[in-house]
């Protein structure tokens, strides 16, 4: 491995204001998880496809592994940290254009570097009947980038929004996945798998490629939207759950549903008193649809399920006295980032305020961790798997903060925060030995994972029985050399 070559012909590729290596790189070891830092070899930022072609080229020849990062926001499961020692990281925030956007059929194409706020204001000016299905995280995050690691929006899961994917192999080959991959004078992008194998998902939480545009879709704005808030005592848990399933079945429900405990409410509310658990959710359509969907729902979660459901319209949301809390969550609802769930992370821990720049996190003493299992949207396992989380998180001495969330009838993802001062390495040792039990315990006990942070990636890769053997053997084609990602989300 000759780092010093590549990083020489890189250089020329990218020019010298755009790779970093050396002493440049100290900034990179600072991660608001306080994983120990990796030994990055250099970052390399290309400018546009043709660039990363090149990059991977230069690597290959000179076998220096790429870890690729859209704008390295990837908090609490490891931010821009690599999962191996040896990477030179591949920052793909330069390409940053949002190529197309067709209002009427819907869709957008957008490169790693295009952020929330960035798409959310471009539609908002050029695609008003379109909206983003935004994430809690912050407005300048990826949008390409938390669709890959198979993040949810709070209107739907981001990976059913793929129309087509651009995509670097390891051979340095570009490609492009369904009708994309096609040329034709009609629209290419109204019909998501092609022809013959979908490989869409394969470059979704792999190491197979790097992702430089996506086609995604986008969500259209109805005459009406309304949020339902739901507020119920912890001995409701499971009947809520359940309750939210019969939702989703019969139709009521068409957006995901978050359900936070009161850890993550307290830290977004002016308020000093919440019930243990507040769910939410969108519902829209035109105002008849919508009027029966909240009768609906009311009658199904008041009636037996223990759930007070308060809705929520825009004139609430917006009133000179709205509560930040409905503010925040009503604006994400609605496709419009908010900095609600930033600062709230950041007053999560004791005598810790937000820093006037939010994005600073990795550089701030806040600690994060983040254990994410996936559980059937039935309310006896729900209700078992948060008994577990507490029972382990009290044995450290934390307090979590919890979200369980279906995203239909079938599968809830679970979102357990460990926040901590790292200042303090007694709380920072807690965090992490808490973080490590959650998952060997969950696991244990039958829970997977749908996301996980670069110090739980060996464990679980290595116990879990997924088609490690298969992936391998697609790796060995589309990256013969293996220099993509090593270790993420696979065995090696």
């Amino acid at each position: 491995m000759s780092a010093s070559e590549a990083i020489s012909g890189w250089r020329e590729i990218v020019g010298e204001e755009h790779i970093a290596s050396g002493a440049a790189l100290a900034d990179l070891e600072a991660n608001v998880s306080a994983f120990p830092a990796r030994t990055v070899v250099a970052v390399v930022r290309p400018g546009d496809p043709g660039e990363v072609e090149e990059i991977v080229r230069i690597a290959r020849a000179h076998r220096v592994p790429l870890y690729p990062i859209s704008t390295g926001r990837n908090w609490g499961l490891g931010s821009r940290q690599p999962v191996q020692d040896g990477c030179a990281i591949v920052d793909l925030s330069r390409l940053n254009r949002i190529r197309e956007v067709d209002e009427s059929a819907r869709y957008a194409i957008v490169e790693p570097g295009v952020t929330q706020a960035q798409l959310a204001a471009y539609l908002e000016k050029h695609a008003p009947t379109t909206a983003l299905n935004v994430t809690g995280s912050s407005p300048n995050s990826s949008v390409l980038g938390n669709l890959l690691e198979r993040g949810t929006g709070f209107r739907r899961h981001r990976t059913e929004e793929v129309r087509g994917l651009e995509v670097v192999l390891g051979t340095g080959q570009l490609m492009r996945t369904g009708l994309w991959a096609g040329d034709g004078p009609r629209q290419l992008h109204h019909y998501r798998t092609g022809l013959g194998p979908n490989l869409d998902a394969l470059f979704t939480q792999s190491n197979l490629g790097i992702v430089t545009a996506a086609v995604v879709d986008l969500v259209p704005r109805r005459d009406d939207l309304r949020m339902l808030m739901l507020s119920f005592p912890d001995h409701h848990l499971a009947d809520v759950v359940d309750g939210v399933r019969k939702l989703f079945v019969q139709g009521t429900l068409r957006s995901l549903v978050h359900i936070f405990n009161d850890k993550r409410i307290l830290a977004m509310t002016n308020s000093h008193e919440v019930t243990t658990w507040t769910g939410l959710v969108a519902v829209d359509g035109t105002s008849a649809q919508v009027d029966l969907a909240v009768a609906e729902a009311r009658s199904v979660l008041e009636s037996g399920k223990g759930a007070e459901v308060t809705v929520v319209d825009q004139a609430m949301a917006t009133g000179a006295n709205a509560d930040q809390l409905i503010s925040g969550l009503f604006s994400v609802h609605s496709g419009k980032p908010s900095t609600a769930f930033l600062e709230g992370m950041f007053r999560s821990v004791p005598g810790m305020e937000p820093p006037e720049d939010l994005d600073d996190a990795d550089n701030t003493a806040l600690g994060y961790l983040a254990c994410m299992p996936v559980v059937a949207v039935e309310g006896r396992t729900a209700r078992e798997l948060v008994d577990l989380v507490e029972e382990i998180c009290t044995a450290h001495d934390i307090f979590p903060a919890v979200a369980v969330n279906p995203t239909g009838a079938d599968y809830a993802e679970v979102v357990v925060n460990l926040y901590f001062d790292r200042t303090d390495a007694a709380e920072t040792a807690a965090a992490h030995s808490c973080n490590r039990e959650l998952h060997r315990r969950l696991y244990e006990n039958g829970f997977r994972f749908y996301r996980v942070d670069i110090e739980n990636m060996p464990y679980l890769t290595d116990v879990d029985s997924g088609p490690w053997a298969a992936v391998q053997l697609i790796k060995s084609a589309f990256d013969p050399d293996h220099i993509l990602a090593p270790g993420r989300y696979c065995p090696s």
